[in-house]
């Protein structure tokens, strides 16, 4: 979700189904807080879609030999204090991006190696972006994917 700036990092977004059979799926269900910022600001138009946006936020905080933190879900701005239960409610998920094994995020950016520069375009088409927000998201996607591979 760090690749993606998906910070609304919610319990109902997430689900694990178990489908009758020896394997898990993994199912995000919303994506809405996608390709924007790194949290939740003001104005909400930042937040998610926005290249603009998504190209200047940050998205590996540190690592060391052991773990990596991620800039993803940040805190959310303080003009938020006026919604205290939205506040708290993000201000509580922000260790998710936090102490990841090192392995485990270079394990992910191996998998996500795999994906040609042509699939994660198709992606954003089907998204329905513009030919130029195409091309600069997975330029950036593409970017993070190996800064993981090289963790």
């Amino acid at each position: 979700m760090a690749l993606l700036n998906n910070w609304d990092l919610k319990d109902e977004n997430s689900s694990v189904y178990q489908n009758g059979k020896p394997e898990q799926i993994y199912m995000v269900s919303d994506l809405g807080a996608t390709f924007g910022r790194d949290g939740l600001y003001w104005p909400h138009s930042k937040a998610k879609g926005n290249l603009k946006s998504y190209g200047h936020s940050k998205f590996i905080r540190r690592s060391n030999a052991t773990t990596v933190n991620f800039y993803v879900p940040a805190r959310p701005q303080l003009l938020y204090l006026v919604h205290p239960i939205d506040f708290l409610e993000h201000l509580s998920v922000r260790w998710v991006g936090r102490n990841i094994p090192r392995s485990d995020a270079r394990w992910i950016g191996g998998l996500l190696s795999h994906f040609s520069a042509g699939q994660i375009r198709d992606a954003f088409r089907a998204g329905g972006y513009s030919p130029e927000e195409v091309e600069a998201f997975s330029s950036i996607v593409q970017e993070r994917i190996a800064q993981l591979g090289e963790l």
